[in-house]
C-alpha cells in the first residue's frame, strides 16, 4: 500500500512538472547568474555550438 502511496505521488508530479515545464524553465533562467552558466555549458558542447555560429552569421 505505502509502495502504491508513492508511485501515486510520483506519477502525478511527473505530469505537473511535464504539463508547467516551460513555466519552471522561465522561472529559472530569469536569473542571471543560472542563465549565464546555462549558456555556457551549452555552448561548450561542439554540435551546438557549430549549429549555433552557422545560424549566427
Amino acid at each position: 500500500m505505502k509502495k502504491l502511496l508513492i508511485y501515486a505521488i510520483f506519477a502525478v508530479s511527473a505530469v505537473m512538472f511535464y504539463q508547467n515545464r516551460y513555466r519552471l524553465m522561465n522561472t529559472v533562467l530569469s536569473q542571471p547568474g543560472i542563465r549565464r552558466s546555462f549558456i555556457h555549458l551549452f555552448l561548450r558542447i561542439p554540435f551546438i555550438r557549430n549549429k549555433f555560429i552557422q545560424q549566427a552569421f
